[in-house]
């Protein structure tokens, strides 16, 4: 194995590295988790770029000599001493590749001495972040093509010349068929595709495409494929009919590139096939993605392969951090399990196993903590050594296939905290605000239920709730007390039964996939959950618990105690608290964190009326720094009924 070059590395990696060889705490044994943020599954990828890396990383004598150029000081002769004997002896547990997860689960979880741990944090997540985003955008893409070939054209359309393996290894891992870029073809023992270009049609013009066609035909009898759309793309079908009668050799496909894929495709499979060339398959490529294509296969277009190139990498970049998490020598908790306090960047402390439960919920706990499922995190590397678990592509493969079908079939379970780790979340962040008064609600046990802080819900949208936008702030505040955030939206199809035209109540509003759909930035940009409601055309869904595995997240989780606020007061948010006080959890509306349509008025005062009689506790001041939870009339009256 070629050596790595351990420079591939943030300078600011290198000087923290040394710093722990001048304080004695290089040797130490730590800790760190390599997760990405955000909101989603995503598909495992780049664990065998990241063990590759691990192994081989070395500072050759250049690079010393240069470090000590650029920092004496920094880099004297005790560290180049121990970076010329640097070699990785850690160990490194990582989900299976293949593998669709939650966002928030740990990619990698490393254990090494300081100074190993240290130097590799921006080269894994270098790979890592790549090769997720390929993996994930792949996955969507094989999903869509529903069976048909895709192919990787993307090596021209990527960030350099380097980005090409990472790309093709990821998208074959992904369920792709191959790539178009050969040394990865050839390193990696995959299939390797191509087809004539554009130029060699263009160096003989416009009267000359028929005359390359046959060329084409009679060097490669068995498995020509014709680029057919350089000028006229169904002039190109019939040139390549006409080359076939001419030569005798039956093209093994055409590819179209441009134009109108779909119109296109159709004619030229009426036309290959009146001329009897049906075993002639269509290739369609150009800017392709896993919505064009879905489109494509739902419409019934008779394309029997695409090619992908520029959008493989498509979609938002991965968000991935590189965390310490524990130290063991540490007797200290807040010391042993490291956490980050930073507003919308905590990670959890500790070092982790995410396991798989029967029900499909994906816990997220404490590595030692015993949890009935399936623990998905394995053990790659040992004592810098592979063991059995390391990646292994042809099976990932087959492995991937079958997650791509349980994730169509079931979904992707959310990420849910185990009990013991968010008493460590709460017991450190307890410990950190020194002075903040007990709260006996602020617990563990405790979830927050935002429900369905939609667009077409706040001010300009489809189904503006009036000072809908107004919860946002005390949803935020009441999710810093929380131990687990949950979002609720509505993710109708087009023809919901709700909606007006199909006899219901309401204007079209929150259609999967649209921006009237998504949830307020602040409230998307919390971390937990997200339950889809109302999903299905022929039936409405008003509580979050209808129709979903809410209750069981819930209790997967711990929770005992759910406060609810958000859209509106008097239909999704009254019917979320009372299903959840009917599901066993003591449940509490925020009021200040709630807005009603009143479409009567008084609809959103009697709402409240409703739920106190039930027995649900309406509160204010939740989670607000300047107040603890203050009661309002509403509990009261039911408190001394």
């Amino acid at each position: 194995m070629p050596a790595s070059d351990a420079l591939l590395t943030d300078l600011y990696c290198l000087t923290m590295a040394a710093d722990y060889v001048h304080e004695g705490a290089a040797d130490d044994l730590v800790t760190f988790e390599l997760s990405a943020r955000g909101e989603g599954a995503m598909t495992v990828a780049g664990v065998e770029e990241a063990l590759a890396f691990l192994q081989s990383m070395r500072f050759a004598e250049a690079d010393l000599r240069w470090l000590a150029t650029q920092d004496p000081v920094t880099f004297d002769a005790p560290v180049l001493e121990r970076l010329r004997d640097v070699r990785f002896h850690g160990s490194v547990w990582a989900p299976r590749e293949g593998t669709i997860v939650p966002m928030g689960t740990p990619l990698l979880r490393v254990t090494a001495s300081r100074l190993e741990a240290t130097l590799v944090e921006s080269p894994l997540l270098a790979v890592v972040n790549y090769a997720v985003r390929v993996a994930t955008n792949a996955t969507a893409i094989v999903g869509a093509a529903a069976g048909r070939p895709v192919w990787d054209f993307s090596m021209r359309r990527l960030d350099g010349l380097g980005a090409s393996r990472g790309a093709a290894r990821a998208a074959y891992l992904a369920g792709f068929a191959g790539t178009a870029t050969t040394a990865v073809a050839r390193d990696l023992g995959i299939p390797a595709t191509g087809t004539m270009a554009h130029a060699k049609v263009m160096a003989r013009g416009p009267a000359g495409e028929l005359g390359v066609f046959c060329d084409q035909l009679r060097a490669r009898p068995a498995g020509a494929t014709l680029l057919v759309d350089t000028y006229d793309p169904v002039q190109g079908v019939l040139h390549a009919i006409s080359a076939q009668r001419l030569t005798g050799a039956v093209p093994k496909a055409i590819r179209i590139d441009s134009g109108d894929l779909a119109a296109l495709a159709t004619t030229a499979r009426e036309l290959l096939d009146e001329a009897g060339l049906t075993a002639t398959r269509i290739i369609l490529s150009g800017d392709l993605d896993a919505e064009r294509i879905g489109a494509f296969v739902d419409a019934g277009v008779p394309a029997d392969a695409f090619g992908v190139g520029t959008r493989l990498r498509g979609g938002e970049p991965v968000s991935a951090v590189y965390k310490l998490v524990e130290q063991p020598g540490e007797e200290d908790l807040a010391l042993r399990y490291t956490m980050k306090f930073s507003q919308g960047k905590e990670n959890d402390p500790g070092a982790h196993q995410l396991t798989r439960t029967a029900g499909g919920a994906h816990v997220l706990h404490l590595a030692g903590e015993p949890l009935a499922g399936t623990a998905l995190l394995a053990e790659v590397l040992r004592d810098g050594l592979r063991t059995a678990a390391a990646p292994d592509l042809e099976a990932d493969r087959v492995h991937a296939a079958a997650e791509r079908a349980r994730a169509a079939s079931e979904g992707v379970g959310p990420l849910v905290r185990s009990p013991r780790l968010l008493a460590l979340r709460a017991r450190l962040v307890a410990d950190h605000a020194e002075d903040q008064e007990a709260d006996p609600f602020a617990m563990t046990a405790t979830a927050l239920i935002a429900v369905d802080v939609q667009h077409d819900f706040l001010p300009g949208g489809a189904l503006a709730v009036p000072g809908g936008d107004a919860v946002v702030e005390p949803l935020v505040q009441a999710a810093r007390s929380a131990g687990l955030v949950v979002r609720t939206r509505d993710a109708h199809t087009p023809d919901h039964c709700s909606f007006t035209a199909q006899g219901g109540t309401w204007p079209v509003h929150c259609v999967a996939g649209t921006r009237g759909a998504e949830l307020h930035p602040a409230i998307a940009a919390l971390e937990g959950p997200v339950v889809d409601k109302g999903t299905a055309q022929d039936a409405d869904a008003y509580s979050g618990f209808d129709g979903t595995q809410l209750a069981e997240l819930l209790r997967a989780a711990g929770v005992t105690h759910v406060l609810v606020g958000g859209l509106a007061t008097d239909y999704c948010v009254k019917a979320t608290a009372l299903d959840a006080l009917a599901a066993g959890f003591h449940t509490t509306v925020l009021a200040d964190a709630i807005a009603a349509v009143d479409v009567d008025a008084g609809d959103g005062r009697r709402a409240l009326e409703e739920l106190a009689a039930a027995g649900v506790q309406i509160a204010t001041g939740w989670g607000r720094e300047d107040s603890n939870l203050r009661l309002t009339d509403y509990e009261s009256a039911a408190l001394t009924n």
